[in-house]
């Protein structure tokens, strides 16, 4: 306990005045936090309320509480809270207008189902969690998200990358529920190799060129990604300062493995040659396995999920986390829920922590 009071008197202390890691520090030995699902608001409490109801029927992976959690915009997680990695659920409609009702008001007093601004109508990818469920979001297009990320870059030159987890959403409720589908509620339409093709163009529509670290920039002159791992090294921070670095997870995810010159890299396989990024969600029971691969990879696990440990106020898989050495440390919990407890995470400078895989 006291070790924990002394961390955070720290974090506090020190939040914002962190220095960047000198230009020649190898990018995976830089650790950075991430917020998870970024872009969500908390559902409405009418919204709560009326599921709880039917939480015996839900079972135990639909508990209400897992989603009773919400984020600040990005200028304010970036600013405030030193959040360097972002994840966006991209959904895909073509032809528009797919996800402007919101079904579950449906049996709520008060709650229009229909959204009209914002951009729903038209064609393109939008953000939210769970089609006619959880829908609250700070951003209801990718476009509207970009855009905000951009300004913010613009105005922050020569920042530590900001990681961007793409992950393209495969299913709904009602994709698992005909009932739900005869009330209306919208399944989710796969990602074929056109809707990433179409994701693609929607990113470079907003952000430039030199604001994007690809693989090709990480390949350099090599055959592969990793290949550039075993004969240059990891790139250094000078190539990536300033940068948003696009990983991508989810629906038909292998379609996009065949793309010539992806901007985005991939959450994949240890054996597969260009991947670079690895998933490894449970810190817990992953530790070892994430410390063994750290030297090769740069992976992503979370410190708390479900909202469960701001409820219990419990640290353990934060420290797991910190011990495994996973680069990406992804939480919704950067700031204390104070309905629950005093729970929060961060590094002790406010930005960055600095490995020596």
């Amino acid at each position: 306990m006291k070790f924990l009071v002394f961390y955070c008197m720290v974090f506090f202390s020190s939040l914002s005045f962190a220095q960047l890691p000198s230009d020649d520090t190898p990018l995976n030995e830089i650790r950075i936090l991430a917020s998870h699902n970024s872009y969500k608001k908390r559902p409405h409490h009418k919204v709560l309320r009326f599921l709880k109801k039917f939480q015996d029927k839900l079972g135990d992976q639909n508990n209400p509480d897992y989603i009773d959690y919400g984020h600040l915009p990005f200028s304010e997680q970036f600013n405030d809270y030193g959040i360097r990695g972002i994840e966006l659920d991209v959904n895909y409609d073509p032809e528009g207008g797919r996800y402007k009702r919101r079904r579950v008001n449906l049996f709520l007093f008060g709650q229009r189902q229909r959204l009209k601004r914002g951009g729903l109508k038209k064609p393109g990818f939008k953000i939210l969690h769970i089609s006619d469920v959880d829908f609250e979001t700070n951003y209801l297009t990718l476009k509207s998200a970009l855009k905000d990320l951009k300004t913010w870059s613009e105005a922050h030159s020569g920042h530590l990358p900001i990681y961007i987890n793409i992950e393209a959403k495969g299913s709904h409720p009602a994709d698992e529920s005909k009932a739900l589908k005869f009330l209306g509620f919208k399944t989710c339409i796969p990602f074929d190799s056109m809707a990433y093709v179409k994701l693609e163009a929607e990113i470079r529509s907003v952000l430039n060129p030199n604001q994007i670290y690809s693989p090709k920039h990480f390949k350099d002159t090599c055959l592969s990604l990793r290949s550039r791992i075993n004969t240059i090294g990891w790139p250094a921070l000078k190539e990536v300062k300033g940068k948003f670095i696009f990983v991508l997870e989810g629906s038909n995810q292998h379609l996009y493995k065949s793309f010539i010159e992806p901007i985005m890299f991939y959450y994949g396989d240890i054996n597969d040659k260009n991947t670079v990024f690895l998933l490894r969600n449970n810190a817990v029971t992953s530790r070892a396995d994430i410390h063994n691969l750290v030297p090769n990879f740069i992976i992503r696990t979370r410190s708390d999920s479900g909202t469960r440990e701001s409820r219990e106020n419990d640290y353990h898989t934060w420290e797991s986390a910190l011990k495994s050495h996973a680069q990406i440390i992804s939480t919704d919990y950067y700031k204390a829920d104070s309905r629950f407890s005093s729970y929060r995470v961060g590094f002790p400078n406010g930005l960055f922590g600095l490995l020596n895989p």
